[in-house]
């Protein structure tokens, strides 16, 4: 069970990074106020999955740790 944790976390980091490179890409090339609030959202939202997943994955090692 920890490792398929293990790979939905990190999966889920790399799409948030993904989300984040989107909106730093869309708040250079697009100039649309509901372009740009729609990219905040994203940012929020990314920024907000990469730290639980973050989160989550420091309580997978240390939880692994303490059954060594």
């Amino acid at each position: 069970m920890t490792s398929s944790c293990r790979k939905y976390c990190l999966e889920a980091i790399q799409l948030s990074e993904r989300f984040l490179q989107l909106t730093h890409d869309g708040h250079a090339d697009c100039n649309v106020d509901r372009c740009q609030l729609l990219f905040g959202i994203v940012l929020d939202a990314a920024s907000k999955i990469r730290l639980e997943a973050e989160k989550m994955l420091k309580k997978l090692e240390t939880d692994a740790a303490e059954r060594v």
